[in-house]
């Protein structure tokens, strides 16, 4: 679903609520129809003027599952030979090292992509900004 058509379907229940303020208004006789068309036209422009605003929040897609573990570093716990399993921060995960090369337990590991439930991983050695264990 595009951004556009999320953004006018998420403002759709401001717009009735507004909308049946302002009529309400005008049959209890505290607003002229002239100004309530006006006040709602003002509604509906602030909602166009913020649109540009959204759609960064829109369009962005938070990983997750499996694919929020891309980039983390994991120690492999049961051999990679050629799936095992490898354990991130307190989570073990299915696990397959992309060059298909036995990887013994207790190795370090970077998480470079996710397939359904299996990680793909790669060795690495810990440097100093990533040494933390993530």
């Amino acid at each position: 679903m595009g951004t556009l058509i999320r953004y006018t379907l998420l403002q759709i229940p401001g717009l009735v609520l507004a909308a049946a303020l302002l009529w309400w208004g005008v049959s209890l006789g505290w607003l002229r129809l002239h100004a309530a068309l006006v006040l709602f036209l003002l509604w509906l422009l602030k909602d166009i003027l913020l649109y540009p605003l959204y759609r960064p929040a829109l369009e962005r897609r938070v990983p997750h599952g499996a694919r929020a573990l891309v980039g983390r570093s994991a120690t492999v716990s049961v051999g990679l030979n050629p799936v095992g399993r490898v354990r991130v921060a307190s989570e073990s995960w299915r696990a397959r090292c992309r060059g298909g090369e036995p990887v013994p337990a207790g190795r370090r590991v970077r998480v470079v992509d996710a397939r359904d439930l299996m990680l793909i991983v790669e060795p690495h050695e810990p440097g100093p900004e990533n040494g933390t264990g993530d």
